[in-house]
């Protein structure tokens, strides 16, 4: 598995970072308790009680670490049910794999094992207190109880739509700065050559086909394991799944050209490089911001939640995250091994796509309101003026205008709501200024 997804796995779990503390807490509760008697800390900072004293401040924050990690596991949960309740189920991840809420757990879990062992090696008959560790687990509460404090105002904050929002779409951006495949390979320089060159390496007999093991999301392609295989076996590649996608059991991944002596080897080594995985990830897959912001519109747009303030806050991240996408050059899609010959066609979303997937379904749910149907149309009109020429030829743009005007016309209960919404389209349709 490639390191950075294997890293993004751990952040979406809560028992990685909270295993991690407890064996360092217990490691450092031995370690501390061997130095304490040629270790010694100014009387001011240390702790300088009885015995008897050291055992029961131990067992208080052993016992208050606890609990408060308790409440802080319940505080999660009931923001979690909320944010699935009122925004999208989707969004969970963002509340799951954030730092602090494990930092939180983490801290508390590894103060309270740490107390612990080192109340476990105390000397009943021993006149000798361990101050070190004493003052360390004393220092370890006081913070374990300020971070309490930085957790409680990060989860009423969070809790915040904007925020979720806000959070979703940063996390588009850091994928949208280097698109899939642009990590694998490089470019043609020259297209045209390059691409009959790869009809050349696809004129052998029928591909052979490279099928999904199981059921799962495509969550990344190793482009580079690919281009290695397929460049040593003097072969071609064409991905058919897109990163994002779901892949039932047996379902085609990829189609692969090469010398019959090789093709087991060639599909064994693209099959290798196709992770899937339960859940979708972000890194690679643009699309997955979009559909989180779309869902948390979807359900805004709800007659259960009613709120169509979030619902266009989401479509305002959508817009951006969508101008951003347009500004990017387009990646290729055939990519160069180092040998410089083409090996792989990479599949992915395309803007007309990924316009589908952020204006689809919020559009046919929302044309109901005129308010919120103009400001889809401004939306839309942002998209195409500020989002270059990717976006001036993006024939969805348009599509989902007229589909938008349509269904709101005929949707609008008075004249209107009706001229507003042919105002907008008709400035949608205007020339896009040159910049």
């Amino acid at each position: 598995m490639n390191p950075i997804h294997l890293l993004e796995r751990l952040r979406n779990t809560f028992w990685s970072l909270g295993a991690i503390s407890i064996a360092f807490a217990i490691g450092a509760a031995l370690v501390l308790s061997s130095l304490d008697d040629s270790l010694r800390l100014p009387d001011a900072i240390s702790f300088n009680g009885s015995p008897e004293t050291a055992r029961a401040v131990l067992q208080t924050i052993s016992t208050v670490a606890v609990t408060v990690a308790g409440i802080s596991f319940s505080v999660i949960v009931v923001a979690l049910v909320l944010a699935s309740q009122q925004l999208s189920p989707r969004v969970l991840r963002s509340f799951q794999r954030h730092p602090l809420n494990q930092a939180v757990l983490a801290l508390f879990l590894g103060t309270a094992a740490f107390s612990l062992f080192v109340l476990g090696a105390l000397d009943d008959t021993a006149d000798e207190v361990p101050e070190l560790s004493v003052t360390v687990a004393m220092a370890l509460a006081a913070l374990s109880l300020g971070l309490f404090v930085v957790f409680l105002h990060y989860m009423i904050r969070s809790l915040n739509a904007s925020a979720v929002i806000r959070r979703i779409a940063a996390e588009g951006h850091e994928a949208i700065e280097t698109p899939y495949p642009t990590q694998a390979g490089r470019p043609a320089e020259d297209r045209e050559a390059a691409e009959a060159r790869a009809e050349e390496l696809k004129g052998s007999p029928a591909p052979h086909e490279v099928r999904a093991p199981r059921a799962g999301y495509l969550a990344a392609v190793a482009g580079d394991r690919i281009l290695a295989a397929a460049d040593r076996c003097d072969g071609f590649v064409e991905q058919v799944l897109a990163v994002g996608d779901f892949a039932v059991t047996g379902g085609l991944l990829a189609r692969a050209w090469c010398p019959e002596s090789r093709a087991q080897e060639l599909r064994e080594e693209v099959g290798r490089a196709f992770e899937l995985n339960e859940e979708r990830i972000v890194e690679d897959d643009i699309a997955f911001p979009l559909r989180q912001l779309a869902d948390i519109a979807l359900k805004g747009l709800s007659p259960g939640i009613n709120d169509p303030t979030t619902a266009e806050n989401a479509m305002n991240s959508v817009t951006d995250s969508l101008v951003r996408i347009a500004r990017q050059p387009e990646p290729a899609m055939l990519r160069l091994a180092p040998s410089g010959t083409p090996r792989l066609r990479a599949a992915a979303p395309s803007l007309d796509d990924l316009v589908k997937l952020g204006f689809d379904q919020v559009r046919r749910d929302g044309a109901g309101q005129p308010s919120f149907a103009v400001r889809l149309l401004q939306m839309l009109a942002d998209l195409r003026g500020l989002g270059g020429p990717r976006a001036e030829s993006c024939a969805e743009i348009p599509f989902q205008a007229r589909a938008l005007r349509d269904q709101a016309i005929s949707l609008a209960e008075i004249e209107a709501d009706e001229e507003l919404v042919k105002v907008e389209y008709e400035r949608l349709l205007a020339p896009v200024a040159a910049s």
